[in-house]
């Protein structure tokens, strides 16, 4: 049972993000994590919006690992978890590290373990191809480095 609070905070973060309003998106998402620590989904949405919108790749996959220690059967968070670790990988080798101490090398590996992990829970319908597909992926980017 998730803190009411929380939920109302979390949908207005997904209100904010389908009006493209990143930054106070980011900002309910921080308010309904602060009134429930576990709500999975308000950890990954921060997650990916800091990995996506702000190139925040450290802090945004840590609060997607923080969801996961929540759910370790959720094949949908394991698969946001490894599309995140591919994106972050890929910009990281694009634009440089900036101030990240993450190796795409190692972010492609545990990229595809995660996508394993996914896989591994028999997850049903479009998520396994996109799984399967993005592991493929991932793969022959660790075989070209």
């Amino acid at each position: 049972s998730t803190d009411p609070e929380a939920q109302r905070l979390f949908a207005a973060s997904l209100a904010a993000h389908d009006a493209r309003d990143t930054a106070r998106s980011i900002d309910l998402a921080r308010q309904a994590i602060e009134h429930d620590p576990h709500h999975a989904e308000a950890l990954e949405h921060l997650g990916t919006l800091l990995i996506t919108r702000r190139r925040r790749y450290a802090e945004g996959l840590a609060f997607i690992e923080r969801a996961l220690a929540a759910r370790e059967d959720d094949a949908g968070l394991w698969y946001s978890l490894g599309w995140c670790r591919e994106f972050a990988a890929h910009e990281i080798r694009r634009r440089g590290a900036g101030d990240e101490p993450l190796d795409p090398k190692a972010l492609y590996e545990l990229a595809a373990d995660a996508f394993r992990r996914c896989l591994a829970l028999r997850p049903e319908g479009k998520l396994v191809d996109d799984a399967a597909d993005l592991l493929d992926h991932v793969e022959n980017e660790l075989t070209s480095m």
